[in-house]
């Protein structure tokens, strides 16, 4: 029936202390919030560079195809030479490399051991989106008998 006073005083000196640990809970809350918004973040732009890598690969790839198929041309036989393949190419809106350039260069040369004349073609695609730019490049060679 009485209050008991000991129990009283000791409510008095916690008085306060639920809000000091609310506090650091948002607070610990907010910092984690934020990390997973930058982890995320990350995710996404290593994804976004990985595809405009796989899409300047395949650019130069076909740049390089397209060389090759301009020197080897089995239409022609006997005209084969560089002049044909080195060029630029800037594929427009609507293709499947949109907003990539292509840089093909080409060197011929004589083998004199073998005899072979060969090709070596270079091709450099890049690509870019926004903030993303990726460029790749691929070599080939080819020989004529």
């Amino acid at each position: 029936m009485f209050p008991n006073l000991t129990h009283a005083k000791s409510l008095k000196k916690q008085q306060g202390s639920m809000l000091v640990i609310a506090l650091f809970v948002i607070i610990v809350l907010a910092f984690l919030a934020y990390a997973m918004i930058q982890i995320t973040d990350n995710s996404s732009r290593g994804n976004v560079y990985e595809v405009y890598g796989t899409r300047a690969f395949n650019a130069a790839n076909s740049g390089a195809e397209r060389a090759l198929n301009q020197i080897l041309m089995p239409s022609v036989v006997g005209t084969e030479t560089c002049g044909l393949a080195s060029s630029n190419y800037s594929l427009g809106t609507g293709e499947v490399f949109n907003g990539c350039n292509i840089i093909i260069s080409c060197n011929e040369f004589l083998v004199t051991e073998t005899g072979y004349t060969h090709f070596r073609i270079e091709s450099t695609a890049s690509c870019s989106a926004g903030d993303f730019d990726t460029q790749r490049s691929v070599a080939v060679e080819a020989r004529i008998n």
